[in-house]
């Protein structure tokens, strides 16, 4: 597809907006309902110091903190956690609700980008921060988790495109020649009477199968994990939300020397960690366009009394070619992630088809029109037997999306931060791939956050070295964008 001038520039203009902070009156998700009794909208008296600061409660910052207030090097730490809005309000509040890799995509390009051993490292890390997030739900009161419905799930990826299908062949065999020992098992089926137990309609031509895969409710997962946070660290640990981080400054002649702003004063502190995802730009203008906002649909509907419950077995995702449509400026990904509650019969299910000004933007407050019309009616294009359905909700969520497709967690050097000290971190940029990811880029950014130079398992080329340094550019963004659906 030949994406113009005209339109690159367009791409370019929206990626390079600064996010601002984060919409104060979001759409609502249903994730969020009914809010956490005690953390949705908890506050404290405001400390005058502490000595890391995390921005964000989103999975990445909640593993951040977990990591921290159970670190044996960390055990007089004062942590604080700072949020703009309501607990888990951002992505993790707003997403699909899955616990997979996208390994099957990424593991092709990562491998002739970055070499075999970058693209092996990749997979065997999504490998283990599920592993890990079973096991930290695992820890919870018997009420949260099973209030988390944590299951594990076969998710059959599908397609009605045969080069697609084609793809997905390819993408499964060089899992099996290159990553033979995978704990995630990849299957492709063609099998007819296999692809009806999934409900797909009759013009899906094949899909593969995950193994090793599973659903949860984020939102419970997460809110449960920060009250169990606050009730044994209650000495050391607080969780400020509406609390937005307008400024940061550095003084080093003070100690902390960090001084962090916000509408209900100023909090000092030794260290920072920027977990906010789509809104990093905000506090870290020198990384916009390297990294920027992208924002997502979801929805909860409700389908005909003949559509199987499925939810405790599978979860779905369909896939076409990304496409635009110049003739009305729409940027369609025919990419839709599903999951069904396996308690209530209900169909959670998100994809993009939108304008280019709903698509590049950091703003949550609103669905729009298309977009929603669009996802209200795909249901019945996509599964048989759910007709009449019923839309209950519609929402939407920003997520962050980086110039060479890889999350950025790291130690952040003065010409990223802007500031001279070197006690700030980030972890961010999931590429709308973060519950494979983003608890263990938290656990991880705090270890380097308390001296560790290296951490076993996480990715390498998530690191801001030199060389990627020269990569993070507004440029490869919009090139990256671009070839999405190219």
């Amino acid at each position: 597809m030949d994406i113009t001038s005209d339109i690159t520039a367009q791409v370019k203009e929206r990626i390079t907006l600064a996010p601002g902070l984060p919409n104060p009156n979001p759409t609502q998700s249903s994730w969020q309902q009914p809010p956490h009794p005690i953390v949705a909208n908890i506050q404290s008296n405001l400390a005058d110091e502490a000595d890391i600061v995390i921005i964000g409660s989103g999975v990445t910052g909640c593993g951040a903190a977990h990591a921290l207030l159970h670190h044996p090097d960390a055990t007089e730490l004062r942590i604080t956690v700072l949020e703009a809005r309501e607990t888990c309000s951002g992505a993790t509040g707003r997403n699909g609700g899955h616990i997979c890799s996208n390994i099957l995509e990424s593991f092709g390009p990562l491998m002739d980008a970055h070499g075999l051993e970058a693209a092996l490292e990749t997979a065997r890390f999504s490998e283990a921060n599920a592993i890990r997030l079973r096991e930290v739900t695992a820890s919870l009161a018997k009420k949260d988790r099973e209030a988390t419905e944590l299951r594990d799930v076969v998710l059959g990826t599908s397609t009605s495109n045969s080069e697609t299908m084609e793809g997905f062949k390819t993408a499964v065999r060089l899992l099996e020649q290159e990553y033979p020992d995978s704990l995630i098992e990849f299957k492709f089926v063609d099998d007819r009477d296999r692809i009806k137990e999934f409900s797909f309609q009759d013009d899906v031509v094949g899909l593969v199968e995950q193994h090793g895969a599973a659903a949860v409710w984020p939102y419970r997962l997460i809110t449960a994990i920060f009250e169990k946070l606050l009730t044994e660290f209650e000495d050391r640990f607080t969780l400020q939300t509406s609390t937005p981080v307008q400024a940061i400054k550095f003084n080093p002649t003070e100690s902390p020397s960090y001084s962090v702003t916000t509408p209900r004063g100023i909090i000092r502190a030794h260290k920072v960690i920027h977990c906010t995802n789509g809104f990093s730009g905000h506090l870290l203008p020198n990384l916009v366009g390297a990294i920027y906002p992208l924002r997502g649909t979801m929805s909860v509907q409700k389908p005909g009394p003949d559509f199987p419950l499925l939810g405790d077995r599978f979860s779905w995702s369909f896939v076409n070619e990304f496409t635009y449509h110049p003739e009305s400026d729409v940027w369609d990904t025919q990419y839709h992630y599903v999951q069904q509650n396996a308690k209530t019969g209900e169909i959670w299910i998100g994809g993009e088809y939108q304008k280019l000004s709903e698509l590049l933007t950091s703003d949550d407050s609103t669905v729009g029109e298309i977009t929603q019309q669009k996802l209200s009616a795909v249901l019945p294009t996509l599964f048989s037997k759910v007709e009449p359905h019923q839309v209950r909700k519609v929402w939407s969520g920003i997520m962050a999306f980086t110039s060479d497709g890889c999350p950025i967690v790291d130690q952040l050097p003065s010409s990223i931060s802007g500031r001279e000290g070197e006690g700030e971190w980030i972890a961010a940029g999931y590429n709308g791939h973060g519950m494979d990811k983003a608890w263990l880029c938290g656990e991880g950014i705090a270890r380097m956050a308390l001296g560790e130079k290296s951490v076993p398992g996480l990715p390498q080329i998530y690191l801001l070295g030199e060389e990627r340094l020269g990569r993070l550019t507004a440029d490869g963004s919009v090139g990256a964008f671009k070839s999405m659906f190219s």
